[in-house]
């Protein structure tokens, strides 16, 4: 490569990109960035889980309403301080540390949930630092969600179109700059290769996410993936098919490998290593013939059980009945409905049985665009 410059770990940038931003926005917007079923899925239910590179802590703030122990980490000193100033205000018990994800400030194998959405394509040296520090910290039995952008078929037109350009420069010797280099796009299998040369053992690396390449196609207006257009009926006819393998994101669940492991399930230390011959997370033998693990078989993959909500109002606190308890609650200011078609109260939602059956059967899509709009990272 020519470039002669880095954007992409720069923790000024960073900082100036959120600050024009805010938690309440970045929650609100939902599944700007498909992936929310694969990580309501996997996450684990017992034992901490962190999100390297949290950026204004959506997923954190999300997971935690979940009864999910997550924390995040990002080196933006001034997003941690606004985040852990901005949770005081919705009671928020969620913490945020300032750190490096390729030296985490976490003890050796003492986390149980490692998640890194979009950070490690930003490394010019590629991703082998911060997968380290991944398998270093992580539990035997600790699950890894990370993903990255992947070579979807916008960017495969961005590609051809660029060397077109190219072609052309050279043809009448005009005198290119430098390129910027902010981040790599990685299909799912090198992907899968980086994590495996970590050490960690992959059993899941998909693509998905194919509402965001059209988002990118049509310079992240949201015209043309509103309800009506093809955009719109493409992602949502094909997502959950082989046709995901043309979308933006690549994705990845992996298992630290031990004798003995952590059950998924239950989160006791009893799983071997046999039981990743039929499931994807470890389990126990006990937990292998609980009806929850039919979620896990290999081959079953997350699916979306609805079609995406494009910019939606959003709904301001409303009187519900649990569909769970049949016990009354209120909607939540920040999280309406939670993102599931069923309703569900706070207290069954921490329910962990009750948020696996909702992260596999019920994930409601929603789709608001990203503020301020017409920018993108």
């Amino acid at each position: 490569m020519d470039q002669t410059n880095s954007i992409g770990q720069q923790s000024e940038v960073w900082s100036n990109w959120w600050e024009k931003l805010s938690p309440e926005d970045e929650i609100r917007m939902w599944d700007y960035y498909g992936g929310r079923q694969w990580v309501s899925k996997y996450i684990p239910r017992f034992g901490k889980t962190v999100e390297a590179g949290c950026g204004l802590g959506r997923y954190n703030f999300y997971f935690s309403r979940l009864g999910i122990d997550i924390e995040g980490i990002d080196f933006s000193e001034p997003v941690i301080n606004l985040l852990n100033k901005w949770k005081l205000k919705y009671n928020f018990e969620v913490p945020f540390k300032v750190g490096d994800v390729t030296n985490l400030p976490y003890e050796d194998n003492s986390l149980r949930g490692y998640i890194s959405l979009g950070v490690i394509e930003h490394f010019i040296e590629g991703p082998h630092k911060a997968l380290a520090e991944a398998f270093r910290v992580l539990e035997p039995g600790g699950i890894a969600i990370i993903t990255t952008p992947s070579i979807s078929w916008n960017v495969y037109r961005l590609r051809i179109k660029k060397k077109l350009k190219s072609f052309v420069k050279k043809l009448i010797r005009y005198k290119s700059k430098p390129e910027i280099f902010f981040q790599y796009e990685y299909r799912p299998l090198t992907l899968k290769k980086f994590i495996e040369e970590a050490g960690l053992f992959v059993t899941v690396y998909e693509s998905a996410d194919l509402l965001y390449s059209f988002l990118e196609f049509g310079n992240f207006n949201g015209k043309n993936i509103k309800y009506g257009t093809f955009g719109y009926w493409f992602s949502n006819k094909f997502e959950n098919t082989f046709l995901r393998t043309l979308g933006s994101q690549a994705i990845t669940i992996s298992v630290k490998l031990s004798n003995i492991m952590y059950c998924f399930l239950c989160g006791e230390k009893n799983a071997q290593t046999d039981s990743l011959e039929k499931f994807t997370i470890p389990l126990c033998k006990g937990c292998q013939g609980a009806n929850l693990s039919k979620y896990y078989r290999k081959g079953v993959l997350p699916k979306y059980a609805a079609p995406y909500l494009i910019e939606p109002p959003i709904k301001k606190p409303t009187k519900e009945i649990c569909e769970f308890s049949g016990e009354e609650y209120y909607s939540d200011e920040l999280f309406e409905d939670y993102g599931f078609t069923k309703k569900v109260s706070p207290k069954m939602l921490r329910n962990p049985e009750i948020n696996i059956r909702l992260g596999n059967e019920f994930i409601q899509p929603i789709w608001r665009n990203r503020k301020p709009k017409n920018l993108n990272i």
